[in-house]
C-alpha cells in the first residue's frame, strides 16, 4: 500500500477531507480505512447535502459532493479529474417509491430526501421532461413510515434505500438512473470530487498528493470488492450478496461517457430552469 501523504511546509494547515457517508463511496477510500491517518489532515463524513454546505462553507478542502452542488458552485469549485460516483442500469439506492405510476404524478405531493442535491435534481428534471409537475415537499426519507399518505410518492437514496424492502410497501419503485440510462443512453453520474479552487491555487502540491493517494486508494479498493461489500453490509445491516451486487453496479471513473452525462444532465437543468446558469467542467491539474 501507498503511504499516507504527509504534509511538512509551514504554511501547512490540516486539510479536511469529505466523505460521503454512504457505503458507495468505500472502495475510493479503502486504503483511509486500512492505514493510520497522517496527522496532517483529518476525514470527516457527512451525507452529501452537508458535505457540499461544508466545502462552500471553506470546512472542508476536498470532498466528494452531489454532481447538481458542483454544478451550482463550479466557479468556486474545480473537479478532480478520473473520479466520479456513477452507475449505467440499476443503481438500487436512488429511487423514487410511488402510490401511483409514473405518469400519474402530476400535481401528486412528493417528498424528497433531504440528503442529496443530485437526486432532488434528477427526479425534478424526469418529471418535467415527461411534462409532469409534482408538489414537491422536502424532509427525512429513511424509512417506509416517513412518506405518509399525503405523499403520493418518495424520494429515498443511499443505504436507507438498500435496507428496506420498498416494494412491500408502495405499489411503485422505480429506479432512476434507469430511467436516466432508457431517457439518454448515457450513465449518471451522482457524485464528484472538488476541492475549493481558492486552496487549489494556494496548495496545488497538496492537492496532487491526495489526488493520487485517491487514484491508488480506488485501484486497490476495486481489487478487494469482496471485503469491503462483507464490511459494508455489515455496517448498514443488508444482506452481503445484495451489498456485493449494489458495489458492482458502481464504478469511479471519469471517463468520456461520465463527462458527456455531465454535460447532458447541466444542459438539462438549465434548460428546465433548475439551475440558472450553465456550470464549467473545470478540473484540477498539475
Amino acid at each position: 500500500m501507498n503511504k499516507i501523504p504527509q504534509f511538512t511546509d509551514d504554511k501547512h494547515k490540516k486539510l479536511k477531507i469529505g466523505r460521503i457517508s454512504y457505503i458507495n463511496v468505500n472502495p475510493v477510500y479503502y486504503q483511509f480505512d486500512h492505514e493510520p491517518l497522517s496527522a496532517d489532515f483529518q476525514v470527516i463524513s457527512r451525507p452529501p447535502a452537508v458535505l457540499n454546505q461544508m466545502l462552500l462553507n471553506k470546512e472542508l478542502d476536498i470532498s466528494s459532493v452531489s454532481t447538481s452542488a458542483f454544478a451550482r458552485h463550479s466557479d468556486q469549485w474545480m473537479l478532480l479529474p478520473d473520479l466520479s460516483i456513477s452507475c449505467y442500469g440499476k443503481v438500487l439506492s436512488v429511487l423514487l417509491v410511488s402510490r401511483y405510476p409514473f405518469k400519474e404524478l402530476h400535481e401528486k405531493n412528493i417528498l424528497l430526501t433531504d440528503e442529496s442535491a443530485t437526486a432532488v435534481d434528477l427526479v425534478k428534471l424526469i418529471l418535467s421532461l415527461k411534462g409532469l409537475f409534482p408538489v414537491y415537499q422536502k424532509g427525512k426519507v429513511k424509512e417506509p413510515a416517513d412518506i405518509t399518505d399525503s405523499a403520493g410518492a418518495g424520494l429515498v437514496i443511499g443505504d436507507a434505500a438498500l435496507k428496506h424492502k420498498w416494494e412491500n410497501h408502495f405499489d411503485h419503485v422505480f429506479d432512476l438512473c434507469e430511467i436516466w440510462n432508457h431517457m439518454t443512453g448515457l450513465p449518471f453520474v451522482f457524485g464528484v470530487w472538488a476541492v475549493r479552487k481558492a486552496y487549489a491555487l494556494k496548495y496545488p502540491d497538496r492537492v496532487a498528493l491526495i489526488l493520487k493517494k485517491f487514484k491508488a486508494s480506488k485501484e486497490e479498493g476495486l481489487l478487494n470488492i469482496s471485503d469491503i461489500a462483507r464490511r459494508s453490509a455489515d455496517k448498514i445491516g443488508i444482506d452481503p450478496d445484495l451489498s456485493k451486487t449494489y458495489l458492482n453496479s458502481m464504478y469511479y471513473s471519469m471517463s468520456e461517457s461520465e463527462l458527456e452525462c455531465l454535460k447532458e444532465f447541466f444542459s438539462c437543468l438549465y434548460s428546465q430552469k433548475i439551475i440558472d446558469k450553465k456550470p464549467e467542467l473545470n478540473f484540477f491539474k498539475r
